[in-house]
């Protein structure tokens, strides 16, 4: 064996061999040859097979090499029971007397080199070398194969974890990702109900659309706003809507103001108040009865700052099922949006009905001044109610209509008192200075932007059905329905009042010329509708505020 190829083994592998032969010499003969080869390995021999098995089976070596013939143990059986006990050893046959069956069975049990006997001793040397090489790159694969095996494992285990950190941030995300919709959809409501509310100043109308908000978002019977006064600590207004059928939500003013119930409660302790049973509740006002007898109630206070504004109060029917949080947090959250909103409305009103009264003791005060006009505005008003109810105006309409039956002739505080109180036919010079007071009155309340359209209705309330009165020509649908309904209920009271250029006339004549001129001074369908209201009722209206 030449020197770099035993070096190459040794610098490699520092082996142990046992050599086993039953004829000493032989074993001694090999074990130098060997030696020889790389003073590195460490030979050992044996002659005696049992020796041997006991050794090659209990301590490490980490080649083999063996006679295959000899007594007690063979060394096929030695090479097997070797190999059972430590699979990594190098095993290399030698023999003097070999069989083609004794071959196969070493091939069989891992012999990797078979040396007949005489054997050359350099190819000994080049077999045993080439064992150990072929082990000490076995041994590496094998090395690396376990290495492989142990990458493979921790990256199983690793993607194991990692699968269940994405199962967890996927449930996560999802969770994340509904709690997100449920946000984006509770912003575009709150959006949308922003928008909604906008720009809208009228007390009544806002109260009514936040009653039908609230109804369309949440199931229930009836939606409900109860407006609170904090100064009277009490509820004096409510609208209320009917989320299942067409009507327009009820306006309800209370004569006697609301001061105790659930209503109060919530709003002053600002907190949600869940009744499940309205007919064994304790928290329930004799008043707030009579709008709730049975059923489940909801009261959701619509907080602002420190204080309340009102409740929005939800009403089901006893077979209905009970409300839920999620019920609570979208009328909570719609509260809060509606608040803002409903107390700028409410400074609104208010403001308006400072003017309002202000403006009404201008009317009255321009009443004393002409006595045949006392009482005039507020019976024309008792006249158009009923007259705009039949013909079916709207609240804001019907609101509209209340403050410019009072105020309609607020325009005479220009007109001379000598024009007015002419006791004889008028000049055509004072005919048009009176039929200026249309005008002048919707003039008047034109800087007044929070009356709407109770200028128009003031300035159109001596206009013709068919277009020949003033001061605009209208006629038809291009009149206002308001004030269609104020000219015949002006007109009426103005036929049964006595004047200074005429008298008073009857009822039935005055309804009688109103029914002539249907068509041409007044709407049909308003003379329609007085000629259908009760004599009784005319004639009460007729005898008060004289």
């Amino acid at each position: 064996m030449s020197p770099s190829s035993a070096e190459v083994v040794r610098t490699e592998f520092e082996a142990r061999i046992l050599v086993v032969d039953d004829e000493p010499d032989v074993a001694l003969l090999v074990s130098e040859t060997l030696r020889e080869a790389d003073p590195s390995w460490q030979i050992e021999t044996e002659s005696d097979p049992e020796r041997a098995l006991a050794r090659v089976t209990g301590e490490p070596f980490d080649c083999l090499i063996t006679d295959l013939v000899m007594p007690q143990v063979g060394g096929l059986s030695l090479a097997e029971k070797a190999k059972a006990a430590n699979e990594d050893i190098a095993l290399i046959a030698i023999s003097g007397r070999g069989t083609l069956e004794s071959t196969i069975e070493a091939l069989r049990l891992g012999f990797t080199d078979y040396i007949e006997k005489p054997f050359d001793l350099e190819g000994l040397q080049r077999a045993v070398c080439r064992t150990l090489r072929r082990q000490v790159r076995d041994q590496r694969l094998k090395n690396r194969f376990a290495e492989l095996a142990q990458t493979k494992a921790r990256m199983e285990a690793e993607q194991t974890q990692i699968s269940q950190k994405l199962e967890i941030a996927s449930h996560d995300l999802v969770r994340s990702n509904r709690r997100m919709a449920r946000q984006m959809e509770g912003l575009a409501t709150t959006a949308d109900v922003a928008r909604s509310l906008m720009g809208i100043l009228e007390l009544e109308d806002l109260l009514g659309l936040c009653a039908e908000l609230v109804g369309d978002r949440v199931s229930c019977q009836t939606s409900t706003i109860a407006l609170y006064e904090a100064d009277d600590g009490a509820v004096g207004l409510m609208v209320r809507a009917h989320p299942d059928s067409e009507e327009s939500p009820t306006l309800c003013w209370l004569r006697t103001p609301i001061r105790s119930g659930v209503i109060c409660r919530a709003v002053q302790s600002r907190k949600t108040i869940h009744i499940n049973d309205l007919a064994d509740s304790v928290l329930v006002d004799f008043q707030e009865r009579e709008f709730w007898q049975t059923g489940k109630l909801l009261v959701v206070p619509i907080p602002f700052q420190k204080n309340a504004v009102g409740a929005a109060v939800l009403h089901r029917p006893p077979e209905a099922p009970d409300f839920q949080a999620t019920d609570v947090k979208r009328v909570t959250a719609l509260a809060n949006v509606m608040a803002p909103a409903i107390l700028s409305a409410k400074v609104h009103h208010r403001q308006r009905c400072q003017v309002y009264a202000s403006l009404e003791m201008v009317a009255v005060a321009n009443e004393e001044r002409f006595p045949y006009l006392r009482g005039h505005s507020a019976r024309v008003l008792a006249y158009a109610q009923p007259l705009g109810q039949a013909v079916g105006l709207s609240q804001s309409e019907t609101g509209a209509l209340q403050i410019a039956a009072r105020l309609h002739d607020i325009g005479y505080v220009v007109i001379p008192h000598t024009a007015i109180n002419h006791s004889g036919p008028l000049s055509d010079d004072q005919w048009e200075v009176v039929r200026r007071h249309p005008a002048v009155g919707a003039d008047f309340l034109k800087p007044l932007e929070f009356f709407g359209e109770v200028g128009d209705v003031i300035r159109a309330h001596h206009e013709s059905y068919d277009g020949t009165g003033y001061p605009d020509q209208k006629a038809g649908e291009e009149i206002p329905l308001v004030a269609r309904v104020l000219t015949v209920a002006d007109a009426f009271d103005g036929m049964t009042s006595h004047r200074p250029f005429r008298g008073a006339i009857s009822r039935d004549d005055a309804l009688e010329q109103i029914r002539k001129l249907a068509g041409q001074q007044f709407d049909p369908q308003v003379v329609e509708a007085l000629v259908g209201l009760p004599a009784e009722t005319l004639d009460e209206i007729a005898d008060s505020w004289r």
